[in-house]
């Protein structure tokens, strides 16, 4: 795995992470980056490169799912048996499904179309989707660095992971104050 990141670089990941954010349930993105990132932790890649793209891969590929979820194929998901539960759970929860569901297997991947789905306001859509993508791939891309360079160093990760959860959860109460006086 090591030589194929470093022949590839991370392109692969962001690709991954990409096809994972539109819709895709089954594509290993989060895998592909804790593995880069853990390899990074060993010398094998820069971290500094690898969390903004893999949060920008997330985040567009988060978009891209919104839009087809506004489309006629986004009509036909909400056709699906069972998936109106799904919708009035988004509906209520849209905001806090975005930033929390984006630590969530499977979810992860349903969260633009979702939002597509239920018409969440484009402006609001695109602040959680950001705030979830940046607190998602800080906390991954930080705890799997760390636990890479754990294996060779004996350095812990309970810091780096307890850090990025409080920073994301900091930033998730100024967003929410911030969108009441809107």
């Amino acid at each position: 795995m090591t030589h194929f990141v470093t022949s590839y670089g991370i392109w692969v990941v962001v690709v991954l992470v990409f096809l994972e954010s539109v819709g895709g349930p089954f594509v290993p993105g989060e895998t592909a980056y804790i593995v880069t990132a853990a390899l990074a932790g060993q010398g094998h890649g820069d971290i500094v490169a690898v969390i903004p793209a893999t949060i920008a891969a997330a985040a567009l590929g988060t978009c891209a799912g919104y839009l087809v979820g506004l489309s006629r194929a986004g009509r036909l998901v909400s056709k699906i048996p069972r998936i109106d539960r799904t919708e009035r759970l988004f509906r209520r929860h849209g905001a806090k499904a975005l930033f929390f569901g984006r630590f969530l297997p499977v979810i992860r991947a349903t969260l633009g179309l979702m939002a597509g789905v239920v018409r969440m306001p484009r402006g609001r859509f695109l602040v959680w989707n950001v705030a979830g993508c940046v607190s998602w791939g800080c906390a991954i891309g930080v705890a799997s660095y760390y636990l890479g360079d754990a294996v060779e160093r004996g350095v812990t990760i309970g810091i780096a992971v307890v850090a990025a959860f409080v920073l994301g959860l900091v930033g998730l109460h100024f967003l929410r104050h911030r969108l009441e006086r809107a």
